[in-house]
């Protein structure tokens, strides 16, 4: 995941992989393959030819991402004698909604997402349709498709660099206590970015957990003394600056620093949805790479809570993203502003696999720090 404000972090980017009966295999990440989907949820039987899209990439709304004692975990490396440990290790938790399918469909027809805005959300919000070449929808489905998920990152570097900034390296903690990837399909409209709410239910479609063959992150953050101008912690900037007519910002004053950065996760997919992603050839996994992050806010409203129950709301202290208490009162948290585009690959058919010792594969995910809603899914990334 890529992080872009003068504080972002990488967190969530995948490569894609294919774990074997205990062992990693790599798989080319250049390959991209497509998969077949079914955004009304009708399966891939007799009837469905106008519902089904030949994927070769999703891509997500502006979203939030909470990294959940961050700040202690990287003064807690530097105190360490710049050592990673126990007291380095922090959560993420983050949601967003699906913006965009990029496929093709043998008939021509095209979908086309309603944005998961404004604040507070319609029943328009996120909206799923499909449509014909001509532009004449076909079906409503009434629904939107969320993402999320939460795992646990470890402080492994922090490195002042010669402009004036820190830059600070993660890995995959080596103990999860709570790691899982989850898209889920809901009544369009019901996902709140701003309060964070609906994002803890629906029914999953996709699910997984991260893991740590390819994992790899860094952010480079201004904020560090003796970094200056707008944006860093001597010269922080408005935390929220999400801009939209009827809406007033929970955040007060509240300042951050900016930053950027990328994450390249991989995850491990359990389960699919026979409905909505066609079993074979088996959709084993997924990567980020990465998912974006910013600071400050300015496409999305940060969400003041998340689908795991934690609120963000005064838990950044005087300036989100800040590490140094010379700059202020501390924060246990650091929120970033996110958004991502993923791209699949597949693996053969299960009689194929059985030939070698591979037991489950990835899809890889391609994210980058920039807003993109592609409306038409013919669009290859």
């Amino acid at each position: 995941m890529t992080r872009t404000g003068v504080f972002c972090k990488g967190r969530l980017a995948l490569a894609a992989v294919v774990v074997a009966l205990g062992a990693a295999v790599s798989v080319p990440s250049a390959r991209a393959d497509t998969v077949l989907f079914n955004p009304t949820g009708g399966g891939f039987g007799g009837g469905q030819a106008g519902n089904i899209f030949n994927v070769s990439s999703f891509g997500y709304d502006n979203g939030n991402a909470l990294a959940v004692g961050e700040v202690a975990a990287i003064n807690n490396f530097i105190a360490n004698g710049n050592a990673a440990g126990p007291n380095t290790i922090f959560q993420v938790v983050f949601q967003s909604t699906l913006g965009a399918v990029n496929g093709s469909n043998s008939l021509g027809n095209v979908t086309n997402i309603n944005a998961n805005l404004p604040v507070p959300p319609t029943a328009a919000s996120g909206n799923i349709t499909i449509q014909n070449s001509g532009g004449t929808q076909l079906v409503n489905t009434q629904t939107e498709i969320i993402l999320r998920g939460t795992f646990a990152e470890q402080v492994i570097g922090v490195t002042p660099n010669s402009g004036g900034n820190t830059i600070v390296t993660f890995g995959l903690a080596p103990v999860q206590t709570a790691n899982n990837v989850t898209l889920a399909v809901q009544p369009s409209g019901t996902a709140n970015e701003s309060t964070g709410a609906g994002f803890s239910g629906g029914t999953p479609i996709l699910t997984g957990s991260v893991i740590p063959a390819g994992f790899g992150s860094t952010f480079t953050a201004s904020f560090s003394s003796p970094a200056t101008g707008p944006g860093s912690a001597s010269s922080p900037v408005k935390f929220d600056q999400y801009s939209q007519t009827g809406y007033t910002s929970p955040w007060g004053n509240q300042q951050s620093v900016s930053g950027t950065g990328s994450t390249n996760l991989q995850i491990a997919v359990s389960s699919v949805s026979a409905g909505y992603f066609q079993t074979a050839p088996a959709i084993l996994g997924i990567s980020f790479n990465p998912l974006s992050q910013s600071l400050p806010f300015g496409q999305e409203p940060p969400a003041t809570s998340f689908w795991t129950g934690v609120s963000s709301l005064g838990t950044l202290g005087a300036i989100n993203g800040n590490f140094n208490s010379a700059n202020g009162a501390l924060g246990a948290n650091i929120q970033y502003q996110t958004t991502g585009t993923n791209n699949f690959f597949a693996v053969p058919e299960p009689s194929t696999l059985a030939m070698a010792p591979i037991s489950a594969a990835f899809v890889s995910l391609a994210a980058f720090w920039t807003r993109r809603r592609r409306r038409s899914s013919e669009e290859r990334p």
